[in-house]
């Protein structure tokens, strides 16, 4: 890791830039994409430093993160609770894969990750050919043990060979970016291998937030089917030792047999996130590219008791999040809006993901001015080109219940509801759709409990987008009015 403080002049962000192309270089490429992201995240910083201009050092690091180079950037300006709209645009255009923005106890953290060449490395399929349903069975002996980093180029292969281009899970066809994971403890799972060191099953898990992880990665090679693989593959990961508090799970909702083996003993089906990544192949699934963004059931097994929780949610929610506590054995309870404090201002950080399209908002305390600062997130989001934002929610704090009446306003409609989310506690996570009008006569529902639950989060995002379109015609209308006025020469 390099670290490097310079003042906010001109001179003091080149030599930022400069150090971050120079690291970029010797990590292996992307030195001009990295000297770009630094000088703009420095002229935004230098921008915002309107207050304390005494202190006004800028405080960069580099690191290299598997298949890519992480750039942190901390400054003690103006608060800030996204990325700079500059760096959102290079994002956009691929020079940098994903960037992030907000507070610690220090001030303010932008952080953006520029892709190495390995990082789009994608598996190699010349020597490969798809594998049927009914390929002949291979008696080959296999060793089944925990996953390591060595066996990623193999794990791509074995997912090639079982599903083609059709796999939902995208990063999985990219080898360095799943060695990266797995070398880094983001990715955990079981593999069963044969003596030449053929990946012919996996299991595996991904952390998404402290304790918890999310599953839905299982394949087995059709030739090594009916050996119970799956099974023995799943046992080699001991959730409890990595201090795995709860499983989430997303089931693809063109695949009913991905839903069905979702859901469980102890799991619940807590929500739905609607064009959460783009089309693919689908071979077997439907036919063809399907040419719409793919959206998934969410499942949450806790993997400990939780403890009786009130949480507090917005009252156009409210019906949603009953539908799904009723079936549960979640012990979560709705508590009745009332009057709280409320701090002025809402600490929240957010992200854009450049491959998904999708942007992600965090919100840590719910402050007064939530939907606005939620609103200028989001319009940063639409114009980058997103066309999907979750916002993640503390419902713990019965602020939410009466700051957050607003948010429907925003077009944000129910996605799921979180019992246990790392620092988030209980999370109600809302969706932003550019497209909010989602058809779903592609969905293949497994049974009615995820056929009613689509159904009716598709009609609160159709609802609430209509709603928008019809306030934005109606100021347009007022405006035609107010043209038609006579000018009395005082305006």
């Amino acid at each position: 890791m390099i670290r490097v403080s310079a003042p906010t002049d001109d001179l003091g962000i080149s030599v930022l830039a400069e150090c971050a192309g120079a690291a970029a270089t010797h990590a292996g490429g992307g030195a001009e994409a990295a000297a770009l992201v630094v000088r703009l995240l420095a002229q935004d910083a230098r921008r915002r430093h309107t207050v304390d201009t005494a202190d006004a050092d800028l405080h960069l690091e580099v690191a290299l993160d598997g298949t890519e180079v992480l750039l942190t950037l901390r400054d003690t300006g103006e608060p800030v609770n996204a990325p700079p709209a500059t760096v959102l645009a290079l994002v956009e255009l691929g020079l940098a894969t994903a960037a992030d923005g907000g507070i610690d106890g220090t001030g303010n953290v932008l952080v953006a990750r520029v892709p190495l060449p390995r990082h789009g490395r994608i598996v190699e399929t010349d020597d490969l050919e798809v594998l049927p349903d009914d390929a002949a069975a291979s008696d080959v002996p296999v060793e089944v043990r925990p996953l390591r980093v060595e066996d990623a180029f193999e794990l791509t292969r074995c997912i090639f060979r079982c599903y083609g281009w059709t796999y939902a899970v995208q990063d999985m066809y990219f080898p360095d970016r799943i060695a990266a994971a797995i070398e880094a403890g983001r990715r955990v799972g079981g593999v069963a291998v044969t003596p030449d060191g053929e990946v012919v099953a996996h299991v595996g898990y991904a952390f998404v937030a402290d304790g918890v992880v999310e599953g839905g990665v299982a394949v087995t090679d059709p030739r090594f089917r009916g050996r119970g693989l799956m099974g023995q593959v799943a046992q080699e990961v001991d959730l409890h030792a990595l201090g795995v508090t709860a499983v989430m799970g997303r089931a693809v909702l063109t695949h009913p047999v991905t839903q069905k083996a979702s859901m469980g003993l102890g799991r619940a089906l807590v929500g739905m996130y609607l064009d959460a990544a783009g089309p693919v192949q689908q071979v077997g699934f439907t036919d063809g590219l399907i040419d719409h963004r793919m959206s998934y059931a969410v499942t949450y097994n806790p993997q400990i008791p939780l403890d009786p929780t009130t949480i507090w949610i917005p009252a156009r929610y409210q019906a949603l999040v009953r539908h799904v506590l009723e079936p549960s054995e979640l012990p979560l309870t709705i508590g009745e809006a009332h009057s709280a404090p409320v701090p002025p201002a809402s600490v929240m950080t957010s992200s854009y993901d450049a491959l998904k399209q999708a942007g992600t908002v965090k919100v840590a305390t719910v402050g007064d001015d939530l939907v606005a600062a939620l609103d200028g997130i989001l319009g940063q989001f639409r114009a980058a080109g997103a066309e999907q934002v979750l916002v993640y929610l503390p419902a713990e704090q019965p602020a939410l219940a009466t700051v957050g009446a607003g948010l429907p306003s925003l077009q944000l409609a129910y996605a799921a509801l979180l019992p246990r989310f790392g620092e988030l506690g209980t999370g109600l996570v809302l969706q932003w759709l550019r497209n909010p009008a989602v058809v779903i006569d592609h969905f293949v529902f497994a049974d009615d409990r995820f056929r009613i639950l689509a159904e009716m989060i598709v009609e609160q995002a159709t609802t609430l987008g209509d709603q928008e379109t019809r306030q934005r015609l109606r100021r347009a209308r007022l405006e035609q009015l107010l043209a038609l006025l006579p000018d009395d020469g005082t305006a």
